[in-house]
């Protein structure tokens, strides 16, 4: 019998889904009690808000938690992870963390210290997730999977360009250049920052999808080997034969009562067991 779909992966896509979905829910019931504006006010100014305080930081601790979560779920499905995809989705997690632990810096409540830590641990963040993703593109060369890695990759991309090009704008005006304070008008800052938001999460469920669709694809494989071997034992082949030019069209062909893609088998003398 084959292996269940995505059941050494499921306990981490469970932790994964559950933390993220938290984090949006406490930032969407954040926006509704806040006096904020969404438009033109950053995530980091709901540090400093009438009403709740502290959601932020819960909200994006659960986004981190969810992060590493999803990072066990590629692991534990044997996607093929470098070092470097390894060391940014930390990256990624840790920056989310420090951003929560160290708020940004206002005139309400100034804190010069935390607030640069806040904004360089941001930068870290939005740096190194769709960095991770973009290192997994060589190793999943020409699976089917890597179509759907790759629109997550551009619309990240595309929102971290808006973003940046937002948060000059802002800057500029605040240095009071001009056209600068309509031209940041037109591109608000606040939004330009929700979209990127919005287009990490999709990044982090397309990586979380991929680590499913690929435990699936690795079990199948895992399953077909297991389904030869033991075919090949029925057929009087040992485990110190080799299958020459397999593929893996079907585990057995019922019809021709041989592998399904096998061409023949030969004598593996490297694999004989050892005679006393």
């Amino acid at each position: 019998m084959g292996t269940e779909t995505g059941k050494r992966t499921r306990p981490w896509r469970l932790v994964a889904l559950g933390a993220i979905g938290w984090g949006l829910f406490t930032a969407v019931v954040l926006h509704v009690v806040s006096s904020r504006n969404p438009v033109y006010d950053t995530l980091s100014s709901y540090t400093v808000t009438d009403r709740g305080e502290g959601m932020l930081a819960a909200s994006v601790l659960s986004l981190a938690i969810g992060s590493l979560a999803v990072l066990g779920a590629l692991q534990v499905a044997g996607v093929p992870l470098s070092r470097t995809t390894r060391l940014l989705l930390a990256l990624w997690a840790l920056g989310l963390a420090a951003a929560a632990i160290f708020p940004a810096s206002y005139p309400e409540a100034p804190d010069p210290v935390s607030g640069e830590i806040h904004l360089y641990a941001c930068l870290v963040a939005f740096c190194s997730l769709p960095g991770a993703a973009i290192s997994l593109l060589e190793p999943l060369k020409g699976r089917p999977e890597r179509v759907a890695l790759v629109r997550a990759i551009r619309l990240t991309a595309g929102a971290f360009a808006l973003f940046a090009l937002s948060f000059v704008f802002v800057r500029l005006t605040e240095a009071g250049m001009e056209p600068f304070p309509e031209v940041s008008a037109a591109f608000p800052i606040g939004v330009m920052q929700r979209l990127l938001l919005v287009a990490d999460v999709v990044l982090l469920l397309t990586l979380l999808s991929l680590a499913a669709r690929l435990e699936s694809a690795f079990d199948g494989r895992r399953e077909f080997g297991r389904v030869a071997v033991q075919a090949g034992h029925a057929a009087g082949v040992q485990e110190h034969h080799v299958v020459v030019r397999g593929e893996v069209a079907g585990p057995f062909d019922q019809r021709g009562g041989h592998f399904a893609g096998v061409h023949r088998v030969e004598h593996d003398p490297l694999g004989a067991p050892e005679e006393a």
